[in-house]
């Protein structure tokens, strides 16, 4: 072997990719689909490595272009994790005929390699091997990766901005949100994301013709890629059993609600009287559905009334008044009342989302604020 750590790392890693598809093909938990799209995505991925061990091996097909036939999944990787993402966000996700088209990379440089295979001769066969081996390509052919990796990079990207829409309309429903925040999907694609920065810095080093700074760029790679495996199973499939997703009709600010400037201020007063004298805030469950009912409008109504109003979605909406209500109980008469029972009198159920919310709110941390009432 030329590489060993390599092609035993790419093989360690390989196995384990393998055992998850297979656990998530078989698994009877959850949504049937979105664990067979991820098993793919890890089927493919083994597939790669796999192909990667042979290759610093020194072991090569005898048609040495065939080798190239996996480098396809890279037009397969952006596609199937923004399918999933979807999938995983939407409840009522299903796949169109439009959606193919996101395929149509993948199928040309497919066509491309298999005409390579039948049109190579024998007598190019070696060099052509040699050349496999050792990554020593024309420039074009780093042309062609770097185009792959940003075709990833642009599925991340939209991966990344329905994770975001997601968090807006849940933050327009709910007041708590830890539950259901899909801090699992978020590492997902951090992860995705530092695996390919990571892979094309790797496969862009060769131009360099230093072999170190190769064997270290493809060390790190694996390294990042096995801890990611090794995490992967913790955070994705202990998501809440509660969660179904949102519907994509959701995603659709204000529809079916019209109201006018003079009405949203007559709402805003009335629901700041509503929000001081009954304390719904104080509910931890409270969500916009509740809220909507107690001021006798519709979902999209309220969140209109909130959102031009006050300028804020639900979920700061609702925390404004319990961030209030917990310095008006630190303020109070009882001295020896610590910061986490304000915070659950208050109507916060999570101690991360109450700091957050409150630094962001106030300027100021919670402890950082109780020790300035003792310097008063």
């Amino acid at each position: 072997m030329k590489y060993n750590l390599g092609a035993l790392l790419s093989i360690l890693v390989a196995f384990q990719f393998l055992f998850l598809a297979l656990y998530l093909f078989m698994h009877k938990k959850g949504i049937k689909r979105n664990n067979r799209l991820l098993a793919l995505l890890f089927f493919l991925f083994a597939i790669n490595l796999i192909d990667f061990a042979a290759r610093v091996s020194g072991f090569i097909f005898p048609n040495p272009m065939v080798h190239l036939l996996d480098d396809a999944f890279f037009f397969l990787y952006g596609p199937i994790l923004y399918f999933y993402c979807r999938a995983v966000v939407f409840h009522d996700f299903a796949f169109k005929k439009r959606d193919a088209w996101n395929l149509m990379p993948y199928a040309i440089y497919t066509c491309f390699v298999l005409f390579l295979i039948v049109s190579l001769d024998k007598e190019s066969g070696p060099e052509i091997a040699l050349k496999i081996t050792t990554a020593d390509f024309p420039a074009w052919v780093y042309g062609i990766g770097l185009f792959i990796y940003l075709h990833i990079l642009y599925y991340l990207w939209l991966s990344w901005r329905t994770i975001k829409m997601y968090h807006a309309v849940i933050k327009d429903k709910y007041s708590s949100i830890d539950g259901i925040k899909l801090d699992w999907l978020n590492f997902m694609l951090r992860a995705f994301t530092i695996i390919t920065v990571v892979a094309m810095i790797h496969n862009l080093t060769p131009i360099l013709s230093n072999r170190i700074f190769l064997y270290v760029s493809v060390t790190v790679l694996l390294l990042v890629t096995f801890y990611f495996i090794n995490l992967i199973l913790v955070k994705a499939l202990n998501q809440p059993a509660i969660f179904s997703g949102i519907a994509k009709k959701e995603t659709e600010k204000y529809a079916m609600s019209n109201l006018s400037p003079v009405d949203i201020s007559n709402y805003k007063n009335q629901l700041t009287n509503l929000m001081l004298t009954d304390q719904l805030y104080l509910n931890p469950d409270l969500n916009s559905k509740d809220l909507a009912e107690e001021l006798g409008v519709s979902g999209k109504a309220l969140s209109q009334v909130i959102n031009q109003g006050f300028d804020q979605n639900f979920y700061d909406f609702i925390n404004t008044f319990r961030c209030e209500e917990v310095k008006t109980i630190l303020q109070g008469p009882d001295k020896k009342i610590t910061i986490i029972e304000a915070m659950f009198q208050a109507g916060f159920n999570s101690k991360s989302s109450f700091n957050k919310e409150f630094k962001k709110l106030t300027g100021q941390t919670p402890s950082e604020f109780k020790k300035s009432l003792s310097q008063t």
